[in-house]
């Protein structure tokens, strides 16, 4: 929704030049009227003398405090959450006034003029965006300092302004369609401004009154915009700490009471999405899948959410997460449990795999909203792949398209294993079976396309993906496997349905093009898996490394690599098998071990040689 804010109101010009507007509705023009003031207006406040006794009163009193002095704020909480350098300067430069008021170094009063008036000329033809939405709120929380260093008129023409803008906002009502962006603005228009005026002038009767109002919309978003449990749909990620950010505040504005706040549903979604953030989250505090776009957490930002929303297992979680530059203003104990942190939900179009919160742990976050499927893998502080993972299977000479979207066909998560499985379906009746798997005690991640019924004699299928910044693959001289590094080594890269040794160039090649990470495989038969195998324990990148490609037998006869497929890789003096049935499953045997299944990860044992199941696929 763009829908445009017209106030519908005549306007004058002032004495001193203000633009004004005049509607006997206004706030300013009942502030005359019985029961206009709350207890807490000073007497006088009708008399004569109303507006200076009014700005007098603004400027003495001790509650409420700031918003950003409830929130230990260090410059000001309207801007947690979001990228300063994408807004728009008028509105960044009011944000900058209401920091500098918590700094204690405030505007001159000509600043305050200026600014007001110039944010007044443009209220008339403003959109529903999330930067009036900002500059909105900026104004409101400028107002109370305001009020003794600027005129009355151009005072209450902005509150009017203000409460205009929340009547005629209020029946914007949204679902989980709507634009990222524009769910922001909602939150931040509809719900938060309401009550942003109702905690800083609760001596004004109708304002004072806008608190259910705003608990109502807020409650809406957090029904809307998650998923029950408290995790956005990927389109939302953006978006997902400046809503975070928004509610947090909200909560603070409570100053601690539960009176009139938000539904225990509503409440119960905020706690999860807390935690949600943080599963979201890198060591560096970045947000995953959303690139630059979104900043880091500060500390403060932090701090304020886990008081409000977290608990003692979030505490924790954060402090084995982050370093201390992020953590030093957290307050409250800590549990010896983190929460759960590995999750997929076909809804949201989102997946979390991670090996455990900590500073050094792995984890890939994937996003399978749209055909052109993300991914953010780290492994502590370093980002080692990020963006599309680019498909391209080819038949016949025709590069193929896909027709449909991910469907989550498989998710399965304990203590040894994080597993996912996803289909998408392409032209001529070809489909991708994906498959993600990252190991928490081994250490190791697979990445697999499956190409399936691909029309022709032949396959060929061609894999990319975005290495993060500073990362370089170096390849071995004499096979096919290679280093991802950064600073030092940071994961070791085997294309295991390859041959070894680069002396046998059948089948494909692995290489890096442009700072991407790239698999070319082609072989006969209408199906063909594409894996590749990560091996990101440090402890083993100077140890020798080894692969094989399987036979696989069904009723004494070896069955081609498009019916089914094993590999078994070493990594120093670890070993693991990997299994895929690619016609349907049937009773057949790799290395003695028989499998009646669509597909198996093991590793051997040492010394006897058995296999100890990770994941079994049923099919």
């Amino acid at each position: 929704m763009s829908a445009t804010i017209d106030t519908n109101l005549e306007t004058s010009t002032s004495l001193n030049g203000h633009a004004t507007a005049k509607s006997s509705s206004r706030l300013s023009a009942q502030m005359g009227r019985a029961n206009f003031w709350r207890e807490g207006a000073p007497k006088k406040v009708n008399g004569k003398d109303g507006w200076q006794v009014w700005s007098n009163h603004l400027a003495k009193r001790k509650a409420p405090q700031s918003l950003d002095r409830l929130c230990k704020a260090k410059g000001t909480a309207l801007i947690w959450g979001l990228n300063p350098a994408q807004l728009p300067t008028a509105t960044f430069e009011l944000l900058q006034l209401v920091a500098q008021i918590q700094r204690k170094t405030p505007p001159k009063p000509i600043v305050l003029t200026d600014a007001l008036t110039q944010w007044l000329s443009g209220t008339q033809s403003q959109p529903q965006s999330l930067e009036y939405a900002l500059e909105c709120l900026a104004v409101a929380h400028l107002l109370p300092f305001a009020a003794a260093h600027i005129e009355g008129e151009l005072w209450w023409s902005a509150l009017d302004t203000l409460a205009d803008t929340v009547e005629q906002s209020h029946n914007w009502h949204i679902d989980a369609e709507v634009p990222a962006q524009q769910g922001l603005a909602h939150q931040l228009l509809v719900g938060e401004l309401p009550l942003t005026l109702a905690y800083l002038f609760p001596e004004i009767r109708l304002l004072y009154k806008l608190r259910t109002v705003g608990w109502d919309t807020l409650a809406e978003g957090l029904v809307e915009f998650l998923n029950g449990a408290g995790l956005p749909h990927a389109s939302f990620l953006p978006v997902f700490r400046g809503l975070l950010a928004c509610w947090t505040r909200c909560c603070a504005l409570t100053d601690g009471s539960k009176k009139n706040i938000w539904s225990a549903k509503a409440e119960a979604q905020y706690q999860m999405a807390v935690t949600r953030s943080l599963c979201l989250s890198s060591a560096t505090g970045a947000a995953l899948l959303c690139g630059d776009d979104v900043p880091n957490w500060t500390p403060d930002f932090l701090a304020c959410m886990l008081h409000v929303g977290g608990d003692s297992s979030d505490r924790s979680a954060a402090r084995d997460l982050f370093d201390k530059k992020f953590t030093k203003q957290l307050s409250g104990k800590s549990s010896k449990h983190v929460p759960e942190f590995s999750e997929s939900c076909e809804w949201a179009g989102l997946a979390m795999l991670r090996t455990e919160f900590g500073r050094d742990k792995a984890i890939l976050a994937v996003d399978y909203s749209t055909p052109q499927m993300k991914l953010d893998f780290w492994c502590g502080t370093q980002q080692l792949l990020t963006g599309i993972w680019i498909a391209e299977p080819i038949a016949e000479g025709k590069k193929l398209s896909p027709i449909g979207q991910w469907e989550e066909t498989c998710w399965f998560s304990d203590s040894d294993i994080d597993y996912i499985e996803l289909s998408i379906e392409y032209e001529n009746d070809c489909r991708i079976e994906r498959q993600i798997a990252l190991a928490r005690k081994d250490k190791f991640l697979l990445l697999v396309d499956n190409v399936m019924d691909s029309p022709g004699e032949s396959t060929s299928h061609r894999i990319v993906f975005p290495l993060g910044a500073g990362i370089g693959f170096v390849p071995e001289a004499e096979t096919r496997e290679g280093l991802l590094m950064a600073d030092k080594p940071m994961a070791r890269v085997l294309p295991i349905a390859l041959p070894e040794w680069r002396v046998d160039p059948r089948i494909g090649e692995l290489t890096s093009i442009d700072g991407q990470l790239q698999l070319v495989e082609d072989r006969p038969g209408k199906n063909l898996s594409c894996p590749l195998f990560f091996d990101f324990n440090p402890k083993r990148f100077n140890q020798a490394s080894t692969w094989r490609q399987l036979t696989v037998a069904q009723a004494l006869e070896i069955q081609p690599p498009d019916v089914a497929a094993g590999y078994r890789i070493q990594c120093g003096k670890d070993q693991w098998l990997v299994y895929r049935s690619q016609a349907a499953p049937a009773n057949r045997t790799v290395l003695g071990y028989n499998l009646s299944i669509e597909g198996v990860i093991g590793r051997f044992r040492s010394p006897s040689g058995e296999v100890e199941e990770l994941l079994q696929v049923e099919g």
